[in-house]
């Protein structure tokens, strides 16, 4: 056995089964994780809950809370354009 292994066609032939592997469980282990990242990232009506919340207990003033959801309203609105943006903000800067 470690005369086959002694050999260099048997030792490229093995390192590049090693190196498939690896690319295999790297590219599994990104993809299976990938997913659920996007899962964790609240949407606009949670922060806008979330924001309601702590204005009702008083840690933000209204004005303070009114900023928040015009912000949030402008987002919202962002959304589905998120694409389209990128080309208008850089038409702009021109």
């Amino acid at each position: 056995m470690s005369e086959l292994l002694a050999t260099p066609a048997a030792r490229i032939v093995l390192s590049v089964a090693i190196l498939v592997v690896l690319i295999l469980i790297f590219w599994w282990t990104v993809t299976n994780f990938r997913g659920r990242i996007d899962e964790d990232i609240p949407g606009v009506d949670d922060h806008l809950d979330n924001f309601k919340e702590i204005r009702s207990k008083g840690d933000i003033s209204v004005t303070e809370f009114r900023n928040i959801k015009t912000v949030l309203e402008e987002q919202r609105h962002q959304e589905p354009t998120d694409s389209d943006d990128s080309t208008d903000e850089a038409e702009s800067d021109d």
